[in-house]
């Protein structure tokens, strides 16, 4: 692997980078689990299907990450907060890959757009998009912030890249989907299996290489929002 911008995560001391893994584990596995429901079962009527309630829950995970280095007295880097300016490296990534993942946004939903608009709840469809662009962040924020950081620090960073996307895979953000696909349509349920286990993947190196979680949180967070977030707004309006 290519050297990495900086290693901050390598300051750590074990203690705090297994209070990393241990906040990481509890915000996506039982807390994600009850807050955020499958798709599928995010629909008007559904106790969490309130967007107020989506974007003060998505927030707040960005604040417990936040308090939890705080309380540990790890330096925001070491979780992969980068308070500097980004490289060009960084920069060209940025504007690289959020050109393909808009393309692919377009392709699958941007026809759900154009009818919000028609029915006059663009506006509100966007703060639907901006709920699902913290669901993206948060994703990265968590696994590729404190879980990606506490596993470099206690094995190697091959090894974090693997563990990391495992957990990812598996996690209640796409493994009973999946396992729910899988009778269905197991064509499907592959495909996407390995386009889960891809970006885990694509995301873990991403953290490692430029150690800067806010990067792969604005990439993911591009997806999530004009892609869950035109589809939560068709619910929630058409």
């Amino acid at each position: 692997m290519k050297t990495p911008i900086s290693e901050h995560w390598r300051s750590l001391k074990p203690g705090q980078a297994w209070t990393f893994i241990g906040l990481a584990l509890l915000l996506e596995l039982p807390v994600r689990w009850i807050v955020r429901p499958d798709m599928p079962f995010l629909r008007p009527g559904n106790l969490w299907f309130s967007l107020p309630l989506r974007i003060a829950i998505e927030l707040g995970f960005v604040f417990v990450v936040i308090a939890g280095g705080l309380i540990v007295r790890a330096r925001p880097a070491t979780w992969g907060l980068a308070l500097r300016r980004w490289t060009r490296w960084e920069w060209i990534a940025f504007a690289t890959i959020a050109a393909i993942e808009l393309t692919i946004v377009i392709l699958v939903a941007g026809g759900r757009w154009p009818r919000l608009a028609d029915t006059g709840f663009l506006g509100l469809g966007l703060w639907w998009a901006f709920s699902e662009f913290w669901f993206g962040f948060n994703q990265e924020w968590v696994f590729r912030g404190p879980l990606m950081s506490g596993l470099m620090r206690l094995t190697t960073p091959a090894s974090a890249i693997v563990l990391n996307t495992l957990v990812f895979v598996a996690g209640p953000l796409h493994g009973p989907g999946l396992w729910r696909m899988l009778p269905r349509d197991p064509t499907g349920a592959t495909w996407m299996l390995a386009g889960v286990v891809a970006t885990g993947l694509f995301f873990s190196w991403l953290r490692y290489r430029t150690d800067n979680v806010v990067l792969c949180g604005v990439l993911h967070g591009l997806v999530n929002g004009f892609l869950n977030g035109a589809g939560l707004a068709t619910r929630a309006f058409l």
